[in-house]
């Protein structure tokens, strides 16, 4: 059987070869449209990764749930930021919750070598960089034993070392505080720039902010990461524990990521664009089966002898089957090569990614991309192969 599909296929290549200059402006065309269609699925799936990474940076990884949680008739106090966390540790624990960070952001300012450094601050937990998809290039980010330090760790982004003076492969460095007695901090890690934000970025760990901002008040936000199959119902079930734990305090849970904005903001543009490559893909395949029509009359003679020499109905359908199918697959090949050399071209890193690293070319747009190929010869050679299998050696004979 594997003899006869491999003799086939060689047999299909030899008619193509016969018949190159007739098929070989329909095959450009199946070309062009799966090249189109790989790229549609390539760009869609790589602009879909490119934005849930820059998505779940701003918002947190699906699902992200943020629990707003602050005294109902006093201000916020040391101890009752310390009755916070604990509790927030005990919720974590009984409810399996792997990843709970504070979340808080305040504008600082730090003494400099060349003057005042001014910087966002955000007040964070270790989990945060796990779940906001922080990459730090260099040093480290927070381990639970760095609350403990003398001198409190910072991880800082590359505009505030800039800034401030700092060449990110000498981490960990010290910076001064401000402030009496004079006191220093420990930058013990580096993340890439926001690009959009005035100020460079510090991070510091929960329960250290007043360490940096004599007038920061205490976190009320804490975000933590669920699965998203079961975080509706965890989150009523955490919000009802935390109030239970925190009487007094006003507890709410609402969900923050923007994984549900992905589809609304590529959807349209990925509907279009593969109409589109299915309209090219269909003008293709006409223009093939139109060409193999005419090929199957001007070949009865051919037909007709190898008929009379026993040839079965079956076997001049799978080889006229064949010949279009082997067609399209080198035309699908051609035009998938094109859009995988198209996608990882840099250009495409610096326009649609803002030059940073572009996501890899999805395994699924080439599969995609060949088994479409494959689909539009086995449509295409349909019809030939019925009106090849119907040919008599009479009408061999008479051509």
């Amino acid at each position: 059987m594997i003899t006869g599909f491999a003799a086939s296929i060689v047999e299909a290549w030899q008619e193509l070869r016969v018949h190159r200059v007739r098929v070989l402006m329909s095959l450009i065309g199946v070309g062009v449209a799966v090249c189109a269609l790989t790229l549609v699925v390539g760009f869609g799936n790589m602009m879909q990764k490119g934005l849930a990474d820059s998505y779940e940076q701003q918002g947190g990884r699906a699902a992200t749930y943020t629990l707003s949680i602050y005294p109902s008739e006093t201000e916020m106090s040391d101890s009752e930021a310390e009755k916070i966390r604990t509790a927030l540790g005990a919720t974590a624990e009984r409810f399996g919750i792997n990843h709970i960070s504070a979340y808080g952001q305040t504008e600082t300012t730090v003494p400099g070598p060349a003057g005042t450094v001014n910087a966002s601050m955000y007040v964070v937990d270790p989990d945060f960089n796990v779940m906001r998809r922080l990459s730090v290039d260099h040093g480290r980010w927070f381990t639970s034993g760095d609350a403990a330090n003398l001198s409190p760790a910072v991880v800082a982004d590359e505009t505030f070392l800039s800034d401030y003076g700092i060449d990110p492969d000498s981490l960990p460095a010290t910076i001064e505080l401000s402030g009496s007695p004079a006191r220093t901090a420990t930058v013990i890690g580096s993340v890439p720039s926001a690009g959009y934000m005035e100020y460079g970025e510090i991070y510091v760990l929960n329960g250290q902010e007043t360490e940096f901002a004599s007038d920061a008040e205490a976190v009320t936000e804490f975000e933590m990461w669920v699965p998203p199959e079961v975080g509706e119902e965890l989150r009523k079930q955490v919000a009802n524990d935390l109030r239970r734990q925190l009487p007094g305090f006003d507890v709410s849970a609402d969900r923050t990521d923007f994984a549900a904005d992905i589809d609304e903001t590529l959807g349209p543009v990925k509907n279009v664009l593969l109409v589109i490559s299915i309209l090219i893909l269909f003008m293709g395949m006409l223009g093939l089966l139109n060409i193999s029509l005419v090929t199957i009359q001007q070949r009865i003679r051919e037909i007709g002898i190898r008929r009379s020499f026993g040839a079965t109905s079956r076997r001049i359908f799978f080889s006229v089957m064949m010949e279009s199918v082997v067609a399209t697959t080198i035309a699908g090949a051609v035009g998938v090569l094109i859009a995988v050399l198209v996608l990882k071209a840099p250009l495409v890193s610096e326009f649609m990614f803002d030059g940073a690293s572009a996501p890899q070319v999805p395994i699924t747009a080439v599969i995609v991309g060949m088994l479409v190929s494959i689909g539009v010869g086995a449509l295409a050679g349909l019809i030939p192969a019925i009106v090849a299998t119907r040919v008599r050696i009479i009408d061999a004979i008479r051509a």
